[in-house]
């Protein structure tokens, strides 16, 4: 009897240790310290952090795809580009992948397009239908740009057409100030006179995104007009 229960104990803590090793494989290596430091948006602290996981041989799809976005938001896209296909080669599902990098992407067009810095913001909107064509944020980015080019060519049609294509870009994403501060730009290079219609534009963009990237040029734009609008309304008394 005492020789069965020995038997017995025996292939119970087999089979625990087993469990426990199993677990280990499914939960992996211990990424919490570098998803913190992602949350407090030290991206370089939080990539050094995966990338020491990586070199110890010990990564999996998940790490490869924390190191990927860390390194986007890091401003390392050579890095980051290697990460993404490591993270699909470790069987990371390519939809969520796709999903991320397409919300990197927008977040940084969004950003670089409310700095005026267009040639970026094509390279992202480039990237945006790679992963995700027809989506709302490839449309968005597309009518803004395609209003961008109208826009620097200045003729009157022109500019009324960008005004068109500001707006459709603000039905893709209701939540972005950045097409009426483009509208605004826009209305004011084709009308210096018509200070309202401008205005209008801007004090929208401003107050649904008083943070936004174009915010500090938005408010030097609406100075600027504010101030001829009164100088002007000084000179013919009205």
């Amino acid at each position: 009897m005492i020789g069965i229960k020995k038997i017995l104990t025996r292939l119970i803590l087999i089979a625990f240790l087993t469990v426990l090793w199993s677990c280990a494989g499914v939960f992996g290596p211990n990424i919490r310290p570098g998803v913190e430091l992602q949350k407090a948006g030290e991206y370089d602290a939080a990539l050094n952090h995966y990338e020491q996981i990586i070199v110890a041989g010990k990564a999996n799809g998940k790490v490869y795809r924390l190191a990927y976005e860390s390194a986007f938001k890091a401003g390392k896209r050579v890095s980051a580009a290697k990460y993404y296909s490591e993270a699909l080669s470790s069987g990371f599902d390519e939809d969520s992948l796709n999903s991320l990098a397409t919300t990197l992407w927008y977040e940084r067009a969004l950003l670089v397009m409310g700095k005026d810095q267009w040639k970026e913001a094509t390279i992202a909107s480039k990237q945006i239908s790679n992963y995700a064509p027809g989506s709302k944020q490839d449309k968005f980015c597309k009518n803004i740009l395609q209003g961008k080019i109208k826009y620097d060519r200045g003729s009157h049609k022109g500019l009324w057409d960008a005004i068109a294509d500001y707006s459709m870009a603000a039905n893709y994403d209701p939540k972005s100030g950045l097409p009426y501060f483009l509208m605004g730009q826009a209305r004011y290079k084709n009308n210096r006179t018509d200070y309202d219609a401008a205005l209008e534009d801007y004090y929208t963009a401003v107050k649904m995104e008083p943070d936004g990237y174009f915010a500090a040029q938005a408010r030097a734009d609406i100075k600027k007009i504010e101030a001829v609008k009164k100088k002007m309304q000084g000179f013919w008394g009205k």
